[in-house]
């Protein structure tokens, strides 16, 4: 399979630090404003952030709103684990700003630099020693009565699942126009190749290479033995809509595990590749190197 090429992120000038909460973010983003400062970069925080009384301001050089980012700003460090580089891709939307991760959390699939490495990511991005590499993203839309309700960016997957009291679904799913399967489960999963390795890889669906054209569509336990996981290419739309049972069947939209809305019955979710890709700052591992060392394959 070819493998996609890296793109320099080049020597940078300005940086948004989006760090998450507690001690070990704020010592870490504390030290990474201190090392950019030396280097004259300028920094910004999240406005978002700023906004937060758990923050502590010292880090901020300058504040920023996502619809202000543009050419000014180079990079965007996310300071926490795979959730916070999440937040981060998010937050940075559609712009076109390459995303760098230093996991400070447990597993981090994620990030390009682990939380002893932050001097040497900072070092990197000073001397413009950074590359970035596109992931796949989806664009999520929910469909009620034919009008189109909300939209959202997804970097790892989007699912549905039954609300608070545990009922099976049935869900109506297709790919590009052509009947899959009603499916019957807990709820359905679909995931990026990025996303492969997050609640996909715990419902029991495949761990998909990184730069793989595809999304991966698995049931949350199925109720029909039969129902298994399926890859499907990234060029197809996926639809997925709320057919029951008709009683007690409250269901959850979730993307990302950050963004929520709740579906009645009869709603229609489509999934499709996102106009713009995540420029991702890449792990100098390899996703298989990853799972060797972090889940014991080795």
């Amino acid at each position: 399979m070819k493998r996609e090429a890296a793109t320099p992120v080049g020597t940078v000038g300005a940086v948004v630090l989006y760090p998450r909460d507690g001690d070990d973010a704020t010592r870490a983003s504390n030290r990474a404003a201190a090392l950019l400062t030396d280097a004259r970069v300028r920094i910004a925080v999240p406005r978002e952030l700023v906004m937060s009384p758990r923050f502590d301001l010292g880090v901020a050089h300058g504040v920023v709103a996502a619809d202000e980012l543009g050419p000014s700003v180079d990079l965007v460090i996310a300071v926490g684990g795979d959730g916070t580089l999440l937040r981060a891709a998010r937050w940075v939307g559609s712009a076109a700003i390459p995303v760098m991760g230093v996991n400070l959390g447990n597993l981090g699939f994620l990030a390009a630099f682990g939380a002893s490495e932050l001097d040497t990511a900072v070092a990197a991005a000073v001397a413009g020693d950074l590359v970035w590499q596109p992931r796949l993203r989806m664009q999520v839309e929910i469909w009620r009565e034919r009008e189109l309700r909300a939209t959202q960016l997804g970097c790892n997957d989007v699912y549905v699942k039954h609300g608070e009291q545990p009922r099976m679904l049935r869900l109506r799913t297709t790919v590009g126009g052509s009947f899959m399967a009603d499916v019957r489960a807990d709820g359905l999963i679909v995931s990026t190749p990025m996303g492969s390795t997050a609640y996909n890889l715990a419902a029991g669906g495949p761990i998909v290479e990184p730069g793989t054209n595809a999304f991966t569509i698995t049931p949350i336990c199925p109720h029909t033995l039969t129902h298994r996981p399926v890859v499907t290419s990234a060029e197809h739309v996926i639809s997925i809509t709320h057919t029951g049972p008709d009683a007690g069947a409250a269901a959850m939209l979730s993307v990302d595990g950050q963004w929520s809305f709740p579906l009645e019955l009869g709603d229609e979710v489509r999934v499709r590749r996102a106009d713009v890709e995540l420029r991702l700052v890449p792990p100098r591992a390899t996703v298989f190197d990853v799972l060797a060392r972090k889940l014991g394959w080795s």
